[in-house]
């Protein structure tokens, strides 16, 4: 019964989970510090600390601005891709009325490729630019006409996609470098954290959790 009570605890940590909380944390241990530059380090200084402090918050808030931004991307490629299905759905039925059985031979030619029981474009986003390079030749070629996807249309549609896959891709790797960035600095806070804590249990052995408090180590708060 004892040992299950135990497994039962919830212990709570004494930093925090989020990187949110994380950054508030360091915030007021930093200030903490900075009113106690007695209390030493050998490996890292209150100045480095607060350096690396305010790294963390830009980086955070940097990545956060970011990806938002990938969303507004992403839904706009959505609509745009959705589009582009509806202009191959057009093609097809206009390549089954011209060419009937033989229809499926012509597909290739538009980029349009086996999946599963059906023929679509690719999904993969670097290998629909690729086949979309192919419909407005093949347009051309075949004499398709439509009020609102002709060849016009596709030009433009085409230019979008490239646009909007290049600046995806760009935000990608953005995102991908300010979380590697992000992460480096979260351990070297952490680490810092975890040393000033030991060092306020050193020099406070008896009142170590009301100067940890004091210190911004909260856990209540997180």
């Amino acid at each position: 019964m004892g040992a299950d009570l135990v497994k039962n605890v919830k212990r709570t940590s004494t930093l925090p989970a989020k990187d949110a909380d994380k950054n508030d944390t360091a915030g007021l241990a930093l200030a903490k510090w900075k009113e106690n530059e007695d209390f030493v380090l050998r490996w890292i200084t209150v100045t480095e600390f607060e350096a690396i402090v305010a790294s963390f918050g830009e980086t955070l808030g940097d990545r956060i601005s970011t990806a938002g931004g990938r969303q507004a991307l992403t839904k706009k490629l959505v609509n745009l891709n959705s589009d582009i299905d509806t202009g191959i759905m057009l093609i097809k039925n206009f390549l089954v009325f011209k060419y009937k059985k033989d229809a499926v031979s012509y597909y290739s030619q538009f980029g349009i490729e086996k999946a599963g029981r059906n023929y679509v474009l690719p999904r993969d986003r670097n290998r629909r630019k690729e086949a979309l390079k192919l419909v407005v030749p093949a347009i051309e070629a075949n004499g398709f006409t439509d009020d609102k996807y002709d060849a016009a249309w596709w030009q433009a549609a085409i230019s979008s996609f490239n646009e909007l896959s290049g600046s995806a891709s760009t935000v990608d790797g953005t995102v991908s470098q300010k979380v590697s960035d992000k992460n480096e600095l979260r351990k070297t806070i952490v680490k810092t954290l975890n040393a000033l804590i030991k060092l306020l249990q050193a020099n406070f052995p008896d009142t170590y959790k009301a100067v940890m408090r004091d210190w911004g180590f909260q856990k209540e708060k997180y």
